[in-house]
């Protein structure tokens, strides 16, 4: 079973002049070590509930109160509870957050998680209070050189990319792999790296000119080291470059660039090597050869009005097969907010995106599944003080088990 992890892999759709969607970085090959690796199985909300109680009653330890914690907001989420979900994270917080010291890497998941789950719901103030909390608990229990501090740090970029703040993602990124090669730490020097990168090669994706040749600088530094630490990130900056290659290809030169990737061993993950980009608006952006740009556009204007007043339910899973050659197979909304249409409309948009995707090779066929979520960040009207949707959508998406069970119906 695929473990499903508390990040966003995916970010923001933003309705402003630049309508940019950016994807941050695949998740850190070295994230395992901050924990943060969650299997969701059979066990849903309900009995989920009864084990934390449980725990609680017995005055379990605070790590083990924080990881049945993740396991039910996990669950909630999945079930488009996010409101229960960030009540279940808040509940947690005030019990344990002052461990911080002797419980770092649990408390700075639960802050992470917290972040997540308050992007999900557009409340901006607390998505960025628990990205920098979840450093600062790091940095309470472990050397600000500790690796694990730096990943947390990393994390924090990945919070401002899915804002759009990416010049504060990309100071984030650099400041990291900076530090870090002044300490020797290859490989977090080469997260870092890889995140920058991969943030520049999504950028590029919707101004090609300004942000193709930054793109191609930041992976080419990657592709000439040859420190074995550094490999790793190596093999992710060939994948980014095929990527960036990809999106002024023709479909026959694309096919080439595809084909010269080699097959990925049974067990090994699913290498994505192009995937269209998917825009809430029209940007008229073209290729450089004067083709029109391969994208998926979900709404010829502005979402309305109407649209912004249901974004609380605003969500789907959609679901698919990698086949053997790389190509999408059977993509389709597998399940659905309650305000969502059951036919036509975005999420046809991005069903239609995903199907169009192109894979390294494989040697088995894998599957996946992938939460959208449609929301708008609460901001204050100065006039009335009165907290309201701002008016601008996002939307986030997030990996999710493919194994999942369907979620509870929504009361």
């Amino acid at each position: 079973m695929v473990a499903t992890r508390w990040s966003i892999v995916g970010v923001l759709l933003a309705a402003t002049p630049l309508t940019a969607q950016t994807t941050p970085p695949p998740a850190l090959r070295g994230a395992a070590t901050t924990g943060r690796d969650i299997v969701v199985v059979a066990s849903r909300a309900p009995d989920l509930r009864k084990r934390l109680d449980t725990c609680i009653a017995q005055g379990c330890r605070p790590d083990q109160d924080i990881a049945i914690t993740l396991d039910l907001a996990q669950a909630q989420f999945e079930a488009g509870h996010y409101e229960d979900a960030e009540a279940s994270l808040h509940a947690a917080r005030q019990r344990t957050a002052r461990f911080a010291k002797d419980y770092p890497v649990a408390v700075a998941n639960l802050f992470h998680a917290s972040s997540v789950i308050s992007a999900h719901l557009g409340y901006p103030e607390p998505e960025w209070s628990n990205a920098l909390n979840m450093v600062s608990a790091m940095k309470a229990g472990m050397s600000e050189t500790d690796p694990r501090v730096f990943i947390e740090r990393i994390q924090l970029g990945d919070a401002y990319a899915r804002a759009g703040r990416f010049d504060e993602a990309s100071v984030q990124y650099r400041e990291v792999a900076g530090r870090a090669h002044k300490l020797g730490m290859i490989e977090t020097e080469g997260l870092a790296r890889v995140r920058y990168a991969t943030l520049k090669t999504r950028l590029a994706e919707q101004v090609y000119a300004h942000y193709a040749p930054v793109a191609r600088r930041a992976i080419d530094a990657i592709l000439e080291r040859r420190e074995p630490a550094m490999q790793p990130m190596v093999e992710s900056a060939r994948q980014l470059k095929i990527q960036l290659d990809a999106m002024t290809a023709s479909d026959a030169e694309r096919d080439q660039l595809i084909a010269h990737y080699p097959t990925q061993a049974e067990g090994a993950p699913s290498v994505l090597l192009y995937a269209p980009p998917v825009l809430m608006t029209p940007t008229g952006q073209r290729r450089p050869n004067g083709t029109a740009a391969d994208r998926y556009t979900l709404f010829k204007l502005n979402p309305t009005t109407l649209f912004l007043e249901y974004l609380d339910y605003l969500w789907i899973d959609v679901a698919y097969t990698i086949g053997t050659d790389g190509r999408v197979h059977d993509a389709h909304v597998a399940r659905r907010g309650k305000h969502v249409p059951e036919t036509g409309d975005w999420p046809d948009k991005i069903v239609e995106s995903i199907a169009a995707r192109r894979y390294a090779t494989q040697a088995s066929s894998t599957n996946g599944l992938e939460r959208y979520t449609f929301t708008s960040n609460m901001a204050v009207k100065k006039a009335t003080r009165i907290p309201s949707r701002s008016g601008v959508p996002r939307l986030l998406r997030a990996d999710l088990d493919p194994d999942t069970p369907p979620p509870e119906p929504q009361s």
